[in-house]
């Protein structure tokens, strides 16, 4: 669900972004989506590009975790002597 939550939070963002872009530079929202991800600024693009793929990794990293622990939570549960 982690991994599931990034994805909308960055789509969410990128066409808040463009909405943005739509009323300050006047493009149309397809136009404002094309510039925010093909930048000229390639440096702000590497940028971009990290910080997507490390929260990416982190949020596989962090449903792994949970669904360890889920896993470790029921198999304990099943071995509990009254």
């Amino acid at each position: 669900m982690v991994t599931f939550s990034f994805f909308l939070i960055a789509l969410f963002l990128t066409g808040l972004l463009a909405l943005f872009d739509t009323q300050l530079f006047g493009y149309t929202f397809i136009s404002a989506i094309h510039h925010l991800l093909f930048s000229e600024i390639a440096a702000g693009r590497y940028i971009v590009i990290t910080g997507a793929i490390v929260g990416l990794i982190s949020s596989v990293v962090i449903d792994i975790r949970i669904y360890l622990s889920k896993r470790k939570g029921k198999n304990t549960e099943g071995n509990q002597v009254s």
